[in-house]
């Protein structure tokens, strides 16, 4: 029988984030009768979630994105903060976004001291910025990891306790049972996934498709697999349609899974992606482009960390070997995007080298319990 009802904050943003908290809260109910507030998406609103704003303003990338957007994001930030003070919730839930729901859960924490704070989720201190990880420990209360290398990083940090309770992503894959199809086509099939923004999709398009008409150019056959959202399909659609070039766009979840098992080799956006790449064990080849000031800003900033050189791709930095191809910046151009696509069509190596790394991110992501219900144990323990 379930016990009195519950208060719970919760913060999500982006789409997998609503999510996952989605699947969390649907585990933590089955425990309790919870009321939820904050922030999040159409999948938290199906448990109760009386969300303050629509959770897509939360959709910031980069340094020069989060100033140009400083007056709103500050109006948000004090807004959130006010709500979820008034609240007087037991607990506070915060996943993704960590230019805003940190700031959120900084001075929520200073409002109310003895609140639990609970980060599903970590931000990249892996990647940049690792001095955030000893500041966490003065309001994050616990980490929910979903990286198998974070607990290790934030205890040499010094950081708040962090537990790896499995990556959903990939365990939903993976617990599906799906295995790859021998490929026979002579025809390739090539996943092509430009990213889950409009300005990911507009800077990497161009790059992209001029690299796919130069390999048709060249005499290579193949059909293009572009698993998209409903809302990016028109404008992909468009800068394709007069190329030449096979292609299959789509929104189906389960008709993305099948394309992932079922083509040779993809194209992608650095990103959650590439993990779901790795778990239906398709080789990739991974590009990433900012806004020019984003990039400007981002370089400054990977010089000053020493970090030029860091793999940015989640199968490379779970396997610590950058054997999956990166091309980032400058280096994602054309000219080559189109030399490692032919790699990719002649070279068997090159796809059982990352077929090797697939192995090792599989052997080392794979948790017993799934990872919403591992993470609702930890968190019920603080309610």
């Amino acid at each position: 029988m379930k016990s009195e009802k519950r208060k719970i904050a919760i913060i999500a943003g982006e789409v997998s984030g609503d999510k996952i908290g989605s699947d969390l809260i649907g585990e933590i109910a089955s425990v309790y009768d919870i009321d939820l507030y904050g922030v999040g998406g159409e999948e938290l609103a199906r448990h109760g979630l009386r969300s303050l704003f629509p959770y897509e303003e939360l959709s910031i990338i980069g340094v020069w994105d989060i100033i140009k957007n400083i007056f709103t994001l500050k109006k948000r930030v004090n807004l959130t903060i006010k709500s979820i003070v008034s609240y007087k919730p037991e607990l506070l839930i915060i996943i993704d976004s960590p230019e805003f729901t940190h700031r959120v859960a900084k001075k929520v924490k200073k409002a109310m001291p003895n609140l639990a704070v609970i980060n599903y989720v970590s931000p990249t201190i892996w990647f940049w910025r690792k001095g955030r990880g000893r500041k966490m420990s003065e309001y994050i209360t616990h980490i929910l990891s979903i990286y198998p290398f974070e607990p290790a990083l934030y205890k040499k940090l010094n950081g708040p306790p962090c537990t790896y309770i499995g990556n959903p992503l990939f365990e939903n894959i993976i617990n599906n049972k799906l295995n790859r199809k021998k490929i026979v086509n002579k025809n390739k099939t090539i996943v092509f996934m430009p990213g889950s923004r409009k300005i990911e999709i507009e800077k990497l398009l161009p790059p992209c498709i001029t690299a796919f008409k130069e390999i048709k150019k060249l005499g290579y056959e193949f059909n293009l697999e572009i698993p998209t959202f409903n809302n990016f399909q028109d404008f992909i659609e468009e800068k394709l349609v007069n190329t030449g070039i096979n292609y299959s766009i789509y929104s189906s979840e389960s008709k993305k899974i099948n394309s992932f098992l079922n083509s040779d080799f993809a194209v992608t956006a650095s990103g959650s992606a590439t993990l779901e790449l790795a778990a239906c064990r398709l080789p990739m080849i991974v590009v990433y482009k900012l806004t020019k000031v984003n990039s400007i800003l981002a370089s400054i900033i990977l010089t000053i960390n020493n970090l030029k050189d860091a793999s940015f791709s989640l199968p490379n930095l779970i396997n610590q070997k950058k054997i999956i191809p990166e091309l980032l910046q400058s280096d994602c151009n054309s000219k080559k995007i189109t030399a490692e696509l032919i790699k990719m069509f002649n070279d068997s190596n090159v796809i059982n080298d990352q077929l090797s790394v697939f192995d090792n991110v599989h052997e080392i992501m794979r948790v017993k319990v799934r990872p919403e219900k591992a993470a609702a144990d930890i968190i019920t323990g603080y309610l």
